[in-house]
């Protein structure tokens, strides 16, 4: 989180080789520096280094490891890309035959991303990914430290949020992603200073909130280096709502502010001196740990049988879901199913300390699901007269019928039901960002991404169990 100055040799952009001895670590083989990542760098970070400007680093003092990775740029047919990893970020050429000139000529990794979802771009074509479990390194303070939320926990949390400009901030998370308010922090007096609206990748409008601090910083510090680029160059849009959390910082545990974007997380610790109480975080550390040194997720458990095949075999799916969570394990359960017009109704008779009552899942055809709770109950009317399907067509009964009639806009896009209700012996599980849901009659496993029971809502996908036991 400080800065540790190392005072460095003044590098000129026109001699090259002069930055040789500023790359640590790179093996001999390794690629070299664009001539325009030096010009970025000297201009950004050059005075830091040279003790000509008095804030913290943008990249990092020296460029850390300079490679190639696999990336398709179609338009050349190309299959690798140059990076350069420093401690806060990693610069990137996707086009060499680009004009150097051009801001985005260099670009950042979009590493904080990759790292909360476990999903790593490989291509221009934004579909073109390979997966891993995400990171479980802290996002702020010393390594390892154990109080302090990791990218993994953050990406739990990556939804959208209301407006709440000018509000104190008292937000919290802890190591395991609990949110919660903390209303000693208005002492602080940190306020929400703006709100930034952007498209999701699904096209969907999303909205976070960011700290006055932090607008300041960027705003004031950030844009200016990277003109006519803007501080979205440096460090995306936001993935998350900025929280107060504890983090071991040279060893003394310390309040700090987080957030985390696209491309960097910023940090404020008040404790730092000015002008180095707003950071970036290590970022590009961290990601070079994840993807090259073995610091990879393990979890304490895995799941088995048709469970088990699935996690395994699937790197998509394991990334989606994370770790089993919990020490039960795989539930056998009975479960129910009527398939819809436009969608279908799974119920699942779960009890736990998660889920203590029934549930009713509606899918939809295009790939989005919801949770509600079954409150349906013997004795209560099982169908409703009043509603007439057509002809070939099913009007849902018991907890199915209650939530198609009373929830708003479920009825109109499920549409009627095409089959009646069936029950089958079932089986379920909990993992660190979703459930798996697997139905005897169908013999196969619904992947439900996102927090089932928390925020009911997300992605749901159905593969075939392939596990023959």
């Amino acid at each position: 989180m400080r800065r540790a100055v190392r005072l460095l040799l003044a590098v000129s952009v026109l001699v090259v080789a002069a930055l040789a001895p500023l790359i640590r670590g790179v093996p001999a083989r390794a690629a070299s520096l664009d001539p325009a990542m030096l010009a970025l760098w000297e201009r950004t970070d050059g005075p830091v280094a040279r003790g000509d400007a008095d804030r913290s680093w943008l990249w990092g003092p020296q460029a850390n490891h300079v490679t190639t990775e696999p990336y398709t740029y179609a338009p050349l047919a190309q299959s690798r890309r140059l990076v350069a990893y420093f401690d806060k970020s990693r610069m990137e050429v996707n086009n060499p035959s680009g004009d150097p000139a051009d801001p985005w000529y260099i670009t950042n990794g979009r590493l904080v991303y990759e790292m909360m979802t476990g999903r790593i771009q490989v291509g221009q074509d934004p579909d073109l990914y390979t997966y891993d479990l995400p990171a479980t390194i802290p996002v702020a303070g010393d390594p390892g430290s154990w109080m302090t939320p990791t990218y993994q926990t953050l990406g739990r949390l990556m939804g959208g949020a209301p407006d709440r400009t000018g509000e104190l901030i008292t937000a919290t998370v802890d190591q395991q992603g609990n949110v919660g308010h903390d209303l000693a922090y208005r002492e602080q007096a940190q306020r929400y200073g703006a709100y930034v609206t952007y498209t999701g990748e699904q096209g969907e409008p999303v909205g976070h909130n960011l700290p006055q601090v932090f607008v300041d910083f960027l705003t004031q510090r950030v844009s200016p280096l990277v003109a006519p680029a803007d501080w979205v160059f440096v460090t995306g849009y936001p993935l998350t709502e900025p929280y107060w959390t504890r983090a071991m910082v040279n060893n003394q545990e310390t309040a700090v502010l987080v957030q985390c974007f696209e491309r960097r997380c910023l940090t404020y610790t008040p404790s730092n001196p000015d002008p180095y109480e707003v950071e970036m975080g290590n970022v590009g550390q961290h990601y070079h740990r994840w993807r090259y040194e073995g610091w990879r997720m393990t979890c304490w458990t895995v799941p088995v049988r048709g469970f088990g095949a699935l996690w395994s075999s699937n790197a998509e799916v394991r990334s989606q879901l994370g770790c089993p969570e919990g020490v039960t394990g795989e539930q056998g359960i009975l479960t129910a199913y009527q398939r819809f017009e436009r969608g279908t109704m799974i119920w699942v008779d779960v009890a736990d300390v998660y889920n203590p009552a029934r549930s009713v899942l509606v899918l939809y055809d295009d790939g989005t699901f919801a949770r509600y709770q079954d409150t349906w109950d013997e004795g209560q009317a099982v169908d409703d007269p009043t509603h007439t399907p057509p002809a070939g067509r099913y009007q849902p009964v018991r907890g199915f019928g209650k939530v198609w009639r009373d929830v708003p806009g479920v009825r109109e896009r499920l549409g009627w039901a095409v089959a009646p209700e069936h029950s089958s012996p079932g089986a379920y599980q909990r993992f660190n960002y979703g459930t798996m849901v697997w139905i005897a009659d169908f013999d196969q496993i619904w992947v439900f991404q996102g927090d089932l029971y928390w925020n009911p809502g997300g992605t749901w996908s159905v593969y075939d169990d392939t596990f023959a036991g």
